[in-house]
Parts: C-alpha cells; structure tokens; sequence
C-alpha cells in the first residue's frame, strides 16, 4: 500500500495501524507500507486507485510506465476529474489504454469493512470479463460482489449519492431525526438520481439498485460518513471554508454538486433537491422550510 503521507506510512509499518485515517484498528502483518508508489504497482496484477478525485490524475500518471502488461485498474475514488464533467474511470481508460479499468460502486463504508462487517459491492466494468475476475478475487466472508455493464449508471450512483447525503446529513440536524421526512427525502433523492443518470446515458435501474440507493442509505446514514458529517456541519450554520479550516478536508459532495447541478440542467432534469445543496454550500441559510420546499418541488419530478 502506498500513502501520500510519510508519517501514515511509517505508522502502518511500525505500529500496524493507520492512526490519521483508520484509528483502533489492527492491520494484518502481510500488509507492507511504502513511500513509492512505483515500488506499490510493480508486478501486481490490480491496481486499487483510491486516492481524492483532486489528485487522480497525477498520483496514476506517476506510476502508468510501472504498470505490469495486463494489470487492470480498480477505481475506488467517487467523482469527477476537476474541471471536467469527466467521472474518475473514464479518465483512468484515457490515462491507461491497452489497460482494463473496473470501478467499485455501492456502499462500501471503510470502518466496517475493516472491522470485518460485510458489504455487499457492484463492480463496474464495459469488460465483463475483467468485473468478473476482480469480483472472483474480492469474493469471501466481507465481500459480496455482484457485476455489471452499465458503468455510466454505477459511477453516477456513487458521485450523486454523496450530494444527496450532504444533504441527509443536513436534515437530521434541522428536522431532530424525523424518520418519516428522512423516508420521502430519501425517495425523492433516488429518483432524483435516477433522471439525472437515465439523462446522460446510464439505466435508472442501476440507480434503483445497490449502486445508487443502497449507496446513498449507506452513505447518508451512517456515522462514519463524511458527507453526512459535513450537512451536520452546514446545518449547524458553519461555512464551507470554517469546516476545511477546521476539519482539514472536504468530502467529495461538496466539489461535485456544482457539476451535478450543471448536468441536471443540461440533462432537462429538474433537480431541486440537489439545488438546495448547491445553494447551501454557497453560503444559502439552511434551513428545513427550504427542504419542504425542495421536497414539493421534487415531487413534480417525472419518473426515470
């Protein structure tokens, strides 16, 4: 495993635990940390790219002469190349030709896996063959893969869904934990995806499925999860830049709602719960008469 950070690296090696990002857990002996990613790639057979959408590009450019004939890409990372509307593994196939590319989608929260707490996954791939064999070396008692085709629809799943967990995150700090306006928000929130994703090429029923509504209930409910965190965060009435001065990060949610809400419009989708945290993030009180709002708009929302 490879890590940015010189300080994780060494933690990993000498303590086997990885205090920043994963702390009280013991990491197998036969995990070996190190400084070089090109030493990382060499000779493996899969390539795990789960770095922030921010640094893909160049973290992969670094190390593509090292890649062994035949290695296929694995993306973890949920997002768009910065700047684009380009999702992570489409630019993994630009950078990498000649390479199969697969991405992991569905609810896959780190903590638990890592406690040893199952999860069910969706690989992606437009190589059946190459999903197929990453799904048979992941197989065993903590994952459950199941594969599909349609990668347009798993990787919009996972880059909608954090938005729309920003924005549960929100509503349960407005509305004191109502279980029934967190069932129609989250109705509407899969629906919402669902015609954005149907809009540019993927099937609503990807959207529907473990990929994009699993993902989101995952995601927007759970406690590890930063985009929920950070909705808790702007609820409360902190600004995006007083939560990265005082976090030290921001979830992916946050830079991709600008483009989502871009791709709506482009799509003819009406998108109104995700323009609520488009206008959240740009410094819009939030409050819950505006989810109301946003909740009646949706309805108007035709089916995908």
């Amino acid at each position: 495993m490879w890590d940015f950070f010189p300080a994780v690296v060494e933690d990993i090696q000498t303590r086997r635990e990885n205090r920043r990002f994963l702390p009280g857990i013991t990491l197998p002996a036969s995990i070996h940390a190190t400084n070089s990613s090109v030493e990382c790639v060499s000779g493996a057979a899969l390539i795990a790219v789960c770095v922030p959408s921010l640094f893909v590009k160049k973290t992969l450019t670094a190390v593509l002469p090292a890649l062994q004939r035949g290695a296929i890409l694995l993306n973890i990372a949920k997002g768009f190349e910065p700047g684009s509307r380009m999702p992570l593994p489409f630019l993994l196939e630009q950078l990498a030709p000649g390479h199969s590319c697969v991405h992991l989608a569905g609810p896959a929260i780190a903590n638990e896996i890592a406690r040893g707490q199952a999860a069910s996954i969706v690989l992606a791939s437009s190589s059946e063959p190459s999903a197929r064999q990453v799904a048979d070396w992941f197989a065993g008692p903590a994952f459950l893969p199941s594969c599909t085709t349609d990668v347009t629809g798993a990787v919009l799943g996972g880059i909608l869904k954090n938005i729309y967990a920003i924005l549960l995150g929100s509503l349960a700090r407005l509305s004191e934990d109502s279980r029934n306006l967190e069932a129609a928000v989250v109705t509407a929130s899969v629906r919402e995806m669902a015609a954005i994703a149907a809009a540019h090429g993927g099937q609503s029923a990807t959207l529907y499925g473990l990929a994009g509504m699993g993902d989101l209930i995952a995601t927007g409910f759970s406690q590890d999860s930063h985009n929920r965190r950070f909705g808790q965060l702007l609820a409360s009435g902190k600004t995006v830049a007083q939560i990265e001065a005082e976090e030290n990060w921001l979830p992916e949610g946050s830079r991709a709602c600008a483009t989502v809400c871009a791709m709506a419009r482009a799509g003819g989708v009406a998108a109104p719960l995700a323009g609520w945290v488009r206008r959240t993030l740009g410094g819009a009180p939030p409050s819950l008469d505006g989810i109301l709002r946003a909740l009646r708009a949706a309805a108007q929302t035709p089916l995908a």
